[in-house]
């Protein structure tokens, strides 16, 4: 299996956004954007109150699941200001998971999916074993572009894909 080593100073582009790895720094501002109902509720495991020990302890842990290619963590920053999550997680040499979550009150305006889209062409680079999957994946069930996440409700998506044996 082939990861990418860390790398802090990691950034990837959109039109809009800077996406890079995140930080522990970056807890203080994801647990007031999951603070929010509205955002918490579009995720699978989210608590309201975020559990901030919980927290600090997954953002403590990004480097480290990079490093073994489990999982590929990105802030999303737009104009300067972390508005985000996006990551690529669970990731096995046939399946992974992508999802992202958002302030609020950036939502509708394309930055989840446009995170999401580049981050996706990120992880092929650094898991060529993802490719295949998320093509298999993507044009079994939704057609078109092999790179385009399904849209999902504007606060989050998480989709799964795999390698169909």
């Amino acid at each position: 299996m082939q990861t990418v080593s860390f790398d802090s100073s990691i950034r990837l582009y959109t039109e809009h956004l800077v996406l890079r790895a995140t930080a522990p720094a970056d807890v203080e501002r994801a647990i007031e954007i999951r603070s929010n109902h509205e955002v918490a509720r579009n995720l699978a495991s989210a608590t309201i109150p975020p559990d901030i020990a919980k927290m600090t302890n997954w953002f403590a842990g990004h480097a480290e699941e990079w490093r073994t290619g489990s999982a590929y963590r990105l802030a999303i920053i737009l104009d300067g200001h972390l508005i985000g999550i996006c990551d690529v997680f669970d990731v096995s040499e046939r399946q992974g998971e992508i999802g992202y979550w958002l302030d609020e009150e950036v939502w509708g305006r394309g930055f989840g999916q446009g995170a999401a889209e580049r981050l996706v062409r990120f992880a092929v680079g650094c898991r060529p074993d993802l490719f295949a999957s998320w093509v298999c994946g993507r044009q079994r069930r939704f057609g078109g572009d092999p790179y385009a996440p399904q849209l999902h409700p504007p606060g989050g998506c998480s989709d799964f894909f795999e390698i169909q044996g």
